[in-house]
């Protein structure tokens, strides 16, 4: 991975064969200190697992494919979550014969390329667990988390 810093919070970098971009992304969140920030992208990848959230199961039918694929998508943000940076990332991508699929991403790796574009916010987002979701919620900042009383922001 390379990146290279536009200033006021404007990111591009580029992730190369073989680097695994959820991970990549956390790493870069980490030696830049982003808490809050948005991702946008396109490029290739030589694997990925896609997933659907099915509402009345609450979990993730997940489809994996392991061939050249054209990111023709990307985009997710960057919060926090505990003690670490969470990337949440969504993408379409198509094999060979220009079918399009899409979805919630739990992991990719890049094949050519993949250029990525982000942007810190001030402040940062956060991902708490919320009972009766599978999953942590993103929370504004301002937003009280479950069993606190909001600020009047």
């Amino acid at each position: 991975m390379r990146y290279h810093h536009f200033g006021d919070g404007r990111f591009v970098l580029r992730l190369d064969p073989g680097d695994e971009v959820i991970h990549s992304l956390a790493e870069f969140a980490d030696q830049e200190g982003i808490d809050a920030g948005h991702v946008t992208g396109l490029g290739s990848v030589e694997k990925i697992t896609l997933g659907f959230l099915d509402p009345e199961a609450q979990e993730y039918v997940r489809r994996r494919f392991e061939e050249p694929m054209e990111v023709a998508q990307l985009t997710g943000t960057i919060s926090v979550e505990g003690d670490r940076h969470f990337v949440h990332l969504h993408a379409v991508v198509a094999p060979r014969e220009l079918l399009a699929y899409g979805g919630h991403v739990h992991d990719a790796t890049v094949g050519a390329v993949m250029e990525l574009f982000v942007t810190r916010f001030a402040g940062a987002l956060l991902r708490l667990p919320v009972e009766g979701q599978p999953f942590p919620s993103l929370f504004l900042p301002g937003e009280a988390p479950p069993g606190e009383d909001a600020d009047a922001s």
